[in-house]
């Protein structure tokens, strides 16, 4: 029996944009996938009245609005969809994750379906080719990029958009540092996970809700996912550097192990309670 296709997309007054990708999902599952969907809608506490009913396109089977009591921004907001559908739908399922906001390319959806008849317990992820974003944010991603690699041994330039299977969401959700952030959760817990490569579109309309401060704390949240292999390989540097420094340079021995100190702090800071916050909330939802 194939599995039940679900789409889970978060969604935080970005309603138009969220109608003008379902109308192009529409068309690839009646084009080309040749099937129906349930449609997992996850809204952000959004402040901007929505006619539901609007997002009743022929594709769908079932529409699930999942609301939330405070905007939790789009990590935590994917969490608690992935714990919902792992606990409401108990037959096997393949969910498709994807941004409401135009920039994953819906056409991925057909490339994820061709490696899934090769194997079908496979996951996938997108992996991000080209961006078009601000200069600026093309930079500071490289950046952040960057530094996972360095302060984790692990490659990671992929986003939300990905196709898990019921097994891998399982895993996925026991694991509440979900919580802070979905890809390093989803590269921890996944080992078979399989990529495609897409470009980034721009968004549909409007202007992203993303500033630098966002992306700032949301590198962090990232990093107290990974807090682990950054603890390991921060002993690493501070073994390394005093070694190289300590004898003449004993200020550059400082500099490095106090960095890597606070970097640490603020990983297990950001992970503390994570579990008890991830339920409490997942508890305030409403579901229509």
């Amino acid at each position: 029996m194939k599995p039940k296709i679900l789409i889970l997309t978060p969604v935080y007054n970005d309603w138009e944009n969220l109608i003008k990708l379902l109308n192009k999902i529409n068309k690839i599952f009646i084009k080309e996938i040749k099937s129906r969907f349930d449609l997992i809608v996850v809204d952000d506490f959004s402040n901007e009245k929505i006619h539901y009913e609007n997002l009743k396109l022929k594709s769908i089977n079932k529409l699930k609005i999942i609301k939330l009591h405070k905007n939790h921004g789009s990590q935590r907001a994917l969490a608690i969809g992935l714990k919902f559908i792992k606990e409401f739908y108990s037959k096997n399922y393949r969910v498709i994750v994807i941004d409401s906001d135009g920039q994953d390319n819906p056409k991925g959806i057909i490339e994820m379906f061709k490696k899934i008849k090769i194997n079908s317990n496979y996951s996938i992820v997108v992996k991000r080719g080209q961006r078009k974003e601000p200069i600026w944010f093309k930079i500071f991603y490289e950046i952040y990029c960057l530094i996972i690699t360095f302060l984790s041994f692990k490659r990671m330039r992929h986003g939300n958009f990905s196709s898990l299977s019921k097994n891998d969401v399982n895993k996925i959700v026991k694991d509440y540092n979900l919580w802070n952030a979905f890809p390093p959760t989803l590269s921890n817990n996944i080992k078979n996970l399989k990529y495609i490569t897409l470009d980034r579109e721009k968004r549909f309309s409007g202007n992203s809700k993303m500033n630098f401060l966002g992306l700032i704390l949301h590198a962090l949240k990232v990093f107290s996912v990974l807090r682990l292999e950054i603890l390991i390989s921060s002993i690493i540097y501070i073994f390394l550097s005093y070694l190289v420094f300590f004898e003449k340079y004993i200020i550059f021995f400082i500099m490095i192990s106090l960095f890597l100190i606070l970097i640490n702090l603020i990983n297990f800071g950001l992970s503390f309670s994570t579990k008890k916050k991830f339920l409490f909330s997942y508890k305030k939802i409403e579901i229509l």
